[in-house]
């Protein structure tokens, strides 16, 4: 079952919605090999929608909600869409103007269907009105099993550096590897899962996957509220949440976060970001509730893993492969490094991405074929210990060279964040004239908390190397996020 903010849908509801949406879809003029965007927040519609796209033979591309007009002119340009799913708003992003604007602007011929609308005037195209007189004349394509290199989906990332990155994604990989993580996690059909990552992400859509896979219960909700998501877990007796270390550490700040509340609990499942120890800790050692902490990625899936059922002998931030997946690392030479040096991390998962789209030498750069299987270049680094799991360093892009040392930022992140007051962290590097680059940590104190520059390095002395302590601390009411993960590129 699916469950959206109290609405619910069956899989018998499910099947009969989407046969009859992408029917409307046909009728509309998509078919297969063509794009649809869909630019909606969590919800019912959402899913159908995704798979109506499938079923008609196009590619679903998920956008967020919040894309603004300029940035919606860059995805129509690449990707041409024939058809678009929106809601008239978000948050305060005017979506339904937007949308109108851009497609009349560029001429481009494409069916906007605005699925919370009774209503609409063309050229747009209400929910309810969506549906020819007779879905019946508008034949869908036979069913058929995937072959290899056929597409799912288009998914979107902004990267690192704000520009869009298009990630073609393959069906049946995509598949084989949500199917083996249900196996692993020993998901079933009394499992529920309450999902803080929203559906436009990666990992939002493919952690719900992998609970509906195996018959179970994935629930969303349109928006973090921590409040009505412990109260979620409680009426609805939840067994798995999926959090970002950020919405973990508001949980366990509330104080409604405690037993009896999330006695149902069995697994936190995290991934998105760096998670503090003390964070895992909290969960697995106070509250009795199995903590998986994966790396993964929209280009990858799932890559390595932390089980507290397995590893609490090591940090929650030193991984091992999954069962289903192989990890390397290569040092810029493409050998092996020593153990104890860093690595870049290179994988092997059945839903590494096929290319992207549109960028050649990004997907030369990125995707490696080793043995007839893609292998993808993360971009992280880490070491290997010597008892063969990896140390995850940070990013090879946002290493910063002070001096003659190099600092992974990640690493003081997660020390920063044992402070006590201190609700989100963000390390960058800046140019100084002497050392190179410099360390600046922006930080966000909890609610009400006051904190000042010298406190903090007082805190880090003795504790951290002193070429490690942050040259300039910049408190800050709020940093920039995404489902809980620091936008580092608006922050510079």
């Amino acid at each position: 079952m699916l469950m959206v903010d109290g609405e619910r849908l069956s899989y018998g509801g499910f099947e009969h919605e989407v046969e009859r949406l992408a029917a409307a879809f046909v009728f509309h003029g998509t078919g297969p090999g063509d794009c649809v965007a869909l630019i909606m927040p969590n919800s019912i519609d959402w899913y159908i929608a995704f798979w109506a796209a499938v079923r008609c033979g196009a590619r679903p591309v998920p956008l967020d909600p919040q894309t603004g007009e300029w940035e919606l002119q860059q995805f129509f340009i690449l990707m041409k869409f024939s058809l678009c799913c929106i809601v008239r708003s978000y948050r305060a992003n005017p979506l339904r103007e937007n949308v109108l604007a851009v497609t009349e602007e560029m001429k481009i011929p494409t069916a906007v269907i605005v699925m919370d609308a009774q209503t609409e005037t063309a050229p747009l195209i209400s929910r309810t009105g969506v549906y020819p007189p007779d879905t019946k004349e508008y034949a869908l394509p036979a069913m058929k099993n995937t072959q290899p290199g056929e597409l799912l989906m288009y998914a979107c990332t902004s990267g690192t550096t704000g520009n869009p990155k298009i990630l073609a994604v393959e069906h049946a990989g995509f598949y084989r590897s949500q199917r083996d993580m249900a196996v692993y996690l020993g998901l079933g059909p009394t499992d529920i899962m309450l999902l803080g990552m929203p559906l436009y992400h990666q990992g939002g859509f493919g952690m719900g996957v992998q609970m509906l896979l195996p018959g179970g219960t994935a629930l969303y909700q349109s928006r973090f509220d921590p409040e009505s998501f412990i109260r979620t877990v409680q009426r609805q007796q939840v067994t798995v949440v999926q959090l970002t270390a950020t919405l973990a550490k508001i949980l366990i700040s509330h104080p409604a976060f405690k037993r009896p509340a999330i006695d149902s609990l069995r697994i936190a499942y995290f991934a998105g970001e760096l998670l503090p120890d003390e964070v895992a800790e909290k969960f697995y050692r106070d509250f009795g509730i199995r903590v998986v902490n994966i790396i993964g990625s929209s280009e990858t899936g799932t890559m390595a893993v932390w089980d507290s059922r397995c590893d609490t002998d090591c940090s929650v931030n030193d991984f091992r492969p999954m069962p289903f997946t192989d990890v390397i690392l290569r040092d810029d030479a493409g050998g092996e490094p020593p153990e104890g040096e860093p690595g870049v991390l290179q994988v092997r998962t059945d839903a590494v991405l096929l290319e992207y789209f549109g960028n050649i030498s990004l997907t030369r750069e990125k995707i490696i074929i080793r043995d007839g299987k893609r292998w993808f270049d993360t971009g992280d680094c880490g070491i290997r210990l010597p008892d063969g799991r990896i140390r995850l360093m940070g990013r090879r892009k946002r290493i910063i060279k002070r001096g003659g040392n190099l600092i992974y930022p990640e690493e003081i992140e997660a020390f920063l964040l044992t402070h006590p007051r201190l609700h989100a962290v963000a390390v960058n590097g800046e140019p100084h004239e002497i050392f190179g680059e410099m360390i600046v940590a922006h930080v966000q104190p909890s609610d009400g908390a006051q904190l000042t520059g010298g406190e903090l390095v007082r805190f880090c002395r003795g504790k951290l190397s002193s070429y490690k302590i942050p040259d300039r601390f910049v408190v800050t009411e709020e940093l920039p996020k995404d489902i809980g993960k620091i936008q580092f590129k608006y922050i510079r």
